[in-house]
């Protein structure tokens, strides 16, 4: 929120602006009670880029968010292997998400290319939440 605030003067006056925010697939499918915390902080995340999309639209300003499924990264190392294996199980392209495959879609967000995208959350997991 606080980038968001400081960086949407600038994209007001050139009427051209990305604001792209990572959530979690958790939202739509929570793996468990213990991630209360964790699942509600998305949840919000993702009700704040649907409301800010709105608000900020007619300034030329899209706001979308990329919802990845779970992805090795320093911050998911405390995940027992297991779990990656469960994970990969359910998806339709079963392999590992790396955070390459996150970047990637931030960086078509970010571009011209996705002009008319605004409002929407991405999920970025291999097919495991058909949404």
């Amino acid at each position: 929120m606080l980038l968001s605030q400081a960086f949407t003067p600038g994209m007001q006056e050139r009427r051209f602006g990305r604001i792209v925010l990572i959530t979690s697939d958790t939202v739509w499918k929570p793996p468990s009670a213990d991630l209360l915390g964790y699942i509600t902080s998305k949840g919000a995340l993702t009700a704040f880029g649907r409301t800010l999309a709105v608000a900020l639209g007619k300034d030329g300003i899209a706001v979308t968010s990329v919802a990845p499924g779970l992805t090795r990264t320093r911050a998911t190392a405390y995940q027992p292997d297991e779990a990656f294996v469960m994970a990969e199980a359910t998806q339709a392209l079963p392999r590992p998400l790396v955070p390459e495959d996150v970047a990637a879609t931030v960086g078509f967000l970010a571009s011209e290319a996705a002009e008319a995208l605004t409002g929407q959350v991405l999920t970025v997991d291999g097919g495991s939440l058909l949404r």
